[in-house]
C-alpha cells in the first residue's frame, strides 16, 4: 500500500512476508509507516548513542539554557530536570541509534513508559525543542481517509499519525565556556551578537522614549485640580496628575489656579459648546480648550477673584472700624467712670454733707 502526499509524507506498508509470517515479527516492524521526504540534511546527529545523548547532552543544554530559553517561552508550565531526563531517554529508545532520527513513539505510549502524565511529556518535548537537541520533523496530524482504510485492510487500526523527531546534539554553542574542572557552571548568553562598543540611548524608531520628569509648578497646579471638589468627573480618570502636567505646563507659568481651569472649562460651556460628561480623551479635549481661549495671561477667574478679594476687603474695613468704634466706647465709658472719683465731686459731696450738718444743727437751737 503506498499513499503520497508532497507534504505529509509517503504512508508504506510492511513487506508482505512479515505480514503473512505474523509472530514476534509484527511487533519488531510496524504493518504501516509514515516515510517521509524531510530535509534531514540540515539536521544534524547525535554524536554518540542514545544513553549518552539523554544523560549527558540533555542535562547540561537543561543547565545551560532553561532560563533564557525555556522558562521565558513556557510561563507558568515548568519542567523538571528529573521529567525531562526520564521523556529524553524514553524518546531516544524509539530513535535510529546510528543518527538519532526516525522517532515517533506516541506521547501516550511515552507517558506509559515514564509514569508521567501526557501533559508532562508534551511539555518535555517542547523543552527539548526549545533548548536545541531536538528537532520536530514533522507534526502528528490524522490519517486521510485513504490511509485509514489502507490501514485497516493490513491490520492496523490507527487513526493517526505520532509526531517524528530527530534526536541531535545541541545546536547552540557556548561563547565563551568555563575552563574543565572550573567551579562556574558554563551559561551561555541568550544575546546572539554581543559587542564592547557603547550601546545607543535609544533602540531605534520603534523604542519607546524616555519619559520627562514634570516641572514641579505644572504638576502642583494638576494636583491642585484633579483634587478640587469643582473638577469636573472626568478630571479624576487618573489617580494623580501627572498626566494632565504636561498640557497645564502653559497655565502653571502663567500663575493659573485651579479655579482658572474650572472657570475657563464653564466659560466653553457656556458659549454653545458641547462638553461630554465622559471625553474620549481628555487631555486632549482640556488641550483643545486652553486653544480656543488662546492668551494664557488672561486668567479666567482673574476678575472674579478681584472682585471677591475686594469685598473680602471691604468687610475686613468694616470690622476693624466697628472694632475701632468700641474701643472708643470703652475709653469714654472708662473716663465717665474716673471723673466720678475726682476733686470737683468730692468737693461738691463735702458741701452737701456740711449744709446737711448745719440744718440739723439749726433745727435743734429752735427746739
Amino acid at each position: 500500500m503506498q499513499q503520497e502526499h508532497p507534504r505529509r509524507g509517503v504512508a508504506r506498508t510492511a513487506p508482505q512476508w512479515i505480514i503473512r509470517a505474523g509472530g514476534h515479527h509484527i511487533d519488531s516492524a510496524p504493518r504501516v509507516a509514515l516515510q517521509l521526504d524531510a530535509p534531514w540534511a540540515a539536521i544534524p546527529c547525535w554524536s554518540g548513542r542514545a544513553r549518552q545523548w539523554a544523560q549527558r547532552t540533555v542535562p547540561q543544554a537543561y543547565k545551560e539554557r532553561y532560563d533564557s530559553h525555556v522558562r521565558p517561552a513556557m510561563p507558568g508550565n515548568p519542567v523538571s530536570l528529573k521529567s525531562l531526563v526520564a521523556v529524553a531517554e524514553a524518546r531516544a529508545s524509539f530513535a535510529d541509534h546510528r543518527t538519532g532520527r526516525e522517532c515517533r513513539p506516541t506521547n501516550a505510549r511515552l507517558a506509559e513508559i515514564t509514569g508521567l502524565s501526557v501533559r508532562t511529556v508534551q511539555r518535555a518535548s517542547t523543552a527539548l525543542r526549545l533548548l536545541g537537541v531536538a528537532t520536530e520533523v514533522m507534526r502528528g496530524r490524522l490519517r486521510t481517509r485513504h490511509e485509514r482504510f489502507a490501514s485497516w485492510r493490513v491490520g492496523d487500526r490507527g487513526r493517526g499519525w505520532a509526531s517524528v523527531w530527530a534526536l541531535h546534539d545541541s545546536r547552540f554553542q557556548s561563547l565563551s565556556p568555563h575552563p574543565g574542572g572550573s567551579l562556574l557552571t558554563p551559561k551561555s548568553s541568550p544575546k546572539t551578537v554581543l559587542t564592547t562598543r557603547t550601546q545607543r540611548k535609544s533602540a531605534g524608531s520603534s523604542a519607546a522614549p524616555r519619559r520627562t520628569s514634570p516641572d514641579k509648578t505644572s504638576l502642583a497646579l494638576a494636583n491642585a485640580w484633579v483634587a478640587d471638589q469643582q473638577s469636573p468627573p472626568w478630571a479624576r480618570r487618573y489617580r494623580t496628575g501627572t498626566p494632565w502636567a504636561a498640557i497645564l505646563a502653559g497655565p502653571a507659568r502663567h500663575g493659573w489656579t485651579a479655579r482658572d481651569v474650572n472657570q475657563l472649562i464653564r466659560d466653553w460651556a457656556g458659549t454653545g459648546h458641547w462638553l461630554p460628561e465622559t471625553p474620549h480623551k481628555p487631555i486632549g479635549l482640556l488641550g483643545r480648550i486652553l486653544a480656543a481661549h488662546g492668551n494664557l495671561e488672561d486668567r479666567p477667574a482673574a476678575l472674579d477673584i478681584a472682585r471677591e478679594q475686594a469685598e473680602l476687603q471691604a468687610a475686613r474695613d468694616r470690622v476693624q472700624a466697628q472694632f475701632a468704634e468700641r474701643e472708643a466706647a470703652r475709653e469714654a465709658k472708662e473716663a465717665g467712670r474716673a471723673a466720678l472719683d475726682g476733686p470737683g465731686r468730692a468737693a461738691a459731696r463735702q458741701a452737701l454733707a456740711d449744709l446737711a450738718a448745719r440744718r440739723r444743727r439749726d433745727g435743734g437751737t429752735r427746739r
